[in-house]
Formats: C-alpha cells, structure tokens, sequence
C-alpha cells in the first residue's frame, strides 16, 4: 500500500505541475464532438478529466456531469471555470490506478475517457461503471504517438487493442491524426 501512496503522490504532482504551467482551456476533444449525440444520459463520468474541457462542453450540451482527476490543480481550475460558466459540474479527487471506492456503487449513463489509458485493474471493473443500455467513449494516444513523440509506452493504446472489451459492444473504432497527436478512439454500447 506505501508503493501505492507514492506512486499516486507521484502522479499527482506530476499532473499539478502540468496543469499549473496552462491557461484558459482548450477546447473539446474532436471524438467526443463527433459522438456527442450518441451519448446516453443524462449522467456522465468525466474519467481523468484534467482542467475540464469535455466536462464543460458535456454540461454545457444538457448533461449532468462528474469529472474526476487526481490533479488538485487541474479540479481547482475545473472548479473556478464551472462557477464563472453558472454550471453544476461535480468533482472528485481520486487517484485512477484502482477504481476509487467512492465510484464503486455509483452508474453512470456514460463514462467518456479522453488522453488516458487507466490501469488494467481499472479495466476490469470499468463496466460495472456504465448503467445498462449505457455508453463508453474512449479516445487516447496510440502506439505511433509513443514512437514519434516519446510519450510512455505503456500508456498508449495499441493497434485494434480493445476491439473486444467485457461486457460492451463496438460501435465504432477509429484511429486518427488531430493536432494533439496520433490517437485511437472507441465508441462502446454496454450489453444489458
């Protein structure tokens, strides 16, 4: 459990650093965009959520959203935009490399995850996350972002990699080049 503690102690300064270093925010993530109407709600779980860009782009298209992030930095950033845009996005802090106890008997009608790959542990538990008839939208580095630009390895999605994923149907898998890099992305249905 100390390794644990470390580890998240580790990545949340990391993320702090990050999302300290920006302003403003950018805007949403161009997959989301393209399946935004075919999103169940009304919940949704903002998965690793950062500063909040999709968070905020979700609450603003008629959403209830929870965004969730181990940066401190990046909530309190999400935090001050959500009251200057009069929106009601709930935040939780939680380290992702387990599924955090709190989300353990929560369902969401959506789970959207965007530039993260969550642990394998995570994984497995992912659709106990996605109310039934629900939908998961996945879209995050590949294997040719890690090779051109360096980016961890062990984070990138690799080729067709989730085609089959327990407990959820493909309705889309695409890979694709926008201006962050070259990524994948998943549009799942959950099996009822």
């Amino acid at each position: 459990m100390a390794y644990l503690r470390t580890n998240m102690e580790t990545d949340r300064i990391k993320w702090n650093s990050r999302h300290a270093e920006k302003s403003g925010h950018n805007p949403p993530d161009i997959y989301l965009k393209r399946f935004l109407n075919e999103l169940a709600g009304p919940t949704v779980l903002d998965l690793a959520c950062g500063r909040g860009r999709n968070a905020f782009f979700l609450a603003e298209s008629g959403f209830e959203v929870t965004a969730i992030d181990i940066s401190d930095t990046g909530l309190f950033s999400l935090h001050q935009e959500n009251l200057h845009r009069k929106l009601n996005i709930q935040s939780i802090q939680a380290d992702l490399d387990e599924m955090p106890e709190i989300l353990k008997h929560t369902k969401f009608n959506s789970v959207v995850i965007i530039n993260f790959k969550p642990a394998k542990v995570f994984l497995r538990e992912i659709h106990k996350l996605v109310a039934d008839n629900g939908t998961l939208l996945w879209c995050s580095f590949n294997e040719l972002k890690s090779r051109i630009s360096g980016f961890p390895p062990e984070m990138a999605l690799q080729p067709s990699e989730f085609i089959s994923f327990y407990g959820f149907k493909l309705m889309d898998y695409t890979r694709f080049t926008d201006e962050s890099g070259e990524r994948d992305g998943y549009f799942f249905k959950k099996i009822s």
